[in-house]
């Protein structure tokens, strides 16, 4: 006999944001979550109200995810090298998760949701403490999370897409990219 674990709506998300990283997000749905957890779809409702409850607590979740690692792998770092390795936990963490177009595309659709705009605000926040220490003109906070977060962003679309010119190395121009933003700090 199979002991049934109690089920909570964490556990449920955390398996909706396995099932999303391995088939697709769009392909997240009520009844193949349902069976994965050996459920009834019907008692889903106890967890998530909706389709779209239970996406916006996948990509909150993911952002959760993301949020903690950050702030656990920075805690020894600063300045300039905790820039750095914000980048690299995204692109590590976005490499092991969702997909690069399902994590802008549940951004995009979910941004509005109170628990996905909390986790991009302690991102956010993250990166502003990381980027006030480094910058000149502190007018340019602001611009530089911007722009940094934008360049991050374009390097995990060229990586996922594969759109580089063959010729370049991309991981090393992405390096030497961060180091440039320094200069414009």
């Amino acid at each position: 006999m199979t002991k049934r674990i109690s089920l909570s709506r964490e556990i449920v998300l955390e398996e909706g944001l396995k099932i999303s990283s391995e088939m697709g997000f769009n392909k997240l749905t009520y009844n193949g979550l349902a069976r994965s957890l050996s459920i009834q779809p019907q008692s889903m409702y106890r967890y998530v109200s909706n389709l779209e409850d239970l996406k916006s607590g996948v990509v909150a979740i993911y952002l959760k995810g993301l949020v903690e690692l950050i702030y656990h792998e920075l805690l020894a770092y600063s300045g300039k090298d905790a820039l750095r390795k914000f980048a690299f936990c995204v692109i590590s963490y976005s490499q092991s998760r969702l997909t690069f177009p399902d994590m802008v595309g549940g951004l995009a659709e979910f941004s509005n949701t109170d628990a996905v705009s909390e986790q991009m605000e302690k991102l956010h926040n993250i990166l502003v403490e990381i980027i006030k220490p480094i910058t000149k003109d502190k007018s340019m906070i602001e611009q530089n999370v911007q722009l940094f977060m934008s360049h991050v962003l374009g390097h995990l679309q060229l990586m996922n897409n594969g759109i580089a010119p063959k010729k370049v190395n991309i991981q090393q121009n992405f390096e030497e990219n961060i180091e440039r933003f320094f200069s414009l700090f």
